[in-house]
């Protein structure tokens, strides 16, 4: 699994930081994901998972 960002919807918000400060970091005012977070980690996964229902401009997804 692998968490994407459409950057293109992103506003910067910076509450995916907020939420899932091991998945999410705010790089020239967009959200990236960190590429080495452990989705195998069910506290991060459900970290993601929040960040996701969260983004108001729903620019988080998970790629299988």
């Amino acid at each position: 699994m692998k968490v994407k960002v459409d950057q293109t919807k992103c506003i910067g918000c910076g509450v995916c930081v907020d939420i899932a400060e091991k998945a999410f970091v705010l790089k020239n005012g967009v959200s990236t994901p960190i590429e080495s977070a452990d989705l195998s980690s069910p506290e991060i996964l459900e970290s993601v998972k929040m960040a996701i229902e969260v983004c108001p401009v729903q620019a988080i997804s998970i790629e299988k």
